[in-house]
């Protein structure tokens, strides 16, 4: 099941071998904790960041599929079989790489490196590249500019407006922002700025390797995918015995018990455990993650200050 999290990212805090223990080496039972995990994390963070980009799912790399741009997957295949036979092309796992097939395979035999290509190492991370910059309502554009767009390229076609100050007296908003940019896909002045756009996508059999499209790496937050992870591994503890969950995984959690502080009803964690930095996050205080915000909703202005003051001339 796709989720933000997958199989490999565990072994960044937890051992292969105790996470199988914990799961009864049953790996469907990580679904429903991954999913459950995302959730509460997504329950905090809803109002202020774009869940839908910082929570993209990371899929395994498939090359019969397009990619969006900026998505992001895993490289895996299934381990080498000496009893089966292998058609060229074909992906295998052996010792923890995946090698491509570039010798049929018609006998059965041992794994010969001779008949296979190395590809990368198994659970190695990449995401399809942004063809152009994305684009960004506080950037100023000139004619000409190119921008990344929810899955199009748009080229700009009117010069990024710059509101004067007796034009910000005129609009008679208090504390409008300067740059009047237009989304791309804006549904009234947008194909006026930016015109249709052009769909933009990493092309179906498009090798793994081939770095014009892919980048070796993980673009996902690494701080919000560990928080991820130390909230699905506490309740993957939990199944086992509510009662003896080991300490170090409800430090992570919620943190010591002398840390917590009760307010009235409300509980504040520490910010070095998972639930103490997600409120600290959805606050913005202490806490800033380099997460995508909100964006303002389309051909809308941003209020920042107070009232506009006047220019007065004598």
């Amino acid at each position: 099941m796709d989720s933000f999290i997958f199989y490999g990212d565990y072994a960044k805090q937890i051992q292969a071998d105790n996470l199988l223990q914990v799961i009864g080496n049953d790996l469907t039972i990580l679904d429903s904790i991954q999913l459950a995990a995302v959730e509460e994390c997504v329950s905090y963070l809803k109002q202020k960041y774009d869940i839908a980009q910082a929570f993209q799912a990371i899929t395994q790399h498939d090359t019969t599929k397009a990619y969006k741009a900026g998505q992001t997957i895993y490289l895996d295949a299934p381990a080498y079989d000496a009893t089966k036979t292998y058609a060229l092309g074909i992906l295998v796992s052996q010792d923890g790489k995946i090698y491509k097939c570039t010798t049929a395979i018609t006998v059965h035999e041992t794994f010969t490196i001779a008949h296979w290509t190395f590809v990368g190492n198994q659970n190695a991370i990449y995401y399809a590249k942004y063809s152009e910059t994305p684009f960004n309502y506080k950037t100023i554009y000139a004619v000409g500019n190119k921008v990344f767009w929810k899955d199009k390229v748009y080229t700009c076609r009117i010069t990024t407006q710059i509101l004067d100050h007796e034009a910000q007296l005129q609009i008679g908003i208090a504390g409008i922002s300067k740059i009047a940019n237009i989304f791309p896909d804006d549904p009234i002045k947008g194909v006026q700025y930016w015109g249709v756009g052009v769909a933009y996508s990493v092309p179906t059999a498009t090798e793994i390797t081939n770095t014009n499209f892919w980048i070796l790496g993980d673009n996902r937050d690494q701080k919000l995918l560990q928080i991820c992870i130390d909230i699905a591994l506490y309740h993957a503890h939990c199944r086992i015995s509510p009662r003896n969950i080991p300490e170090l995984r409800i430090i992570r959690y919620i943190g010591h018990g002398e840390d917590r502080e009760t307010r009235g009803q409300r509980i504040l964690y520490p910010t070095y455990c998972a639930l103490g930095w997600l409120q600290s996050a959805a606050i913005g205080n202490d806490v800033t993650p380099e997460l995508p915000l909100l964006q303002p909703a389309q051909g809308g202005r941003i209020r920042f200050g107070g009232n506009q003051k006047n220019t007065n001339n004598y």
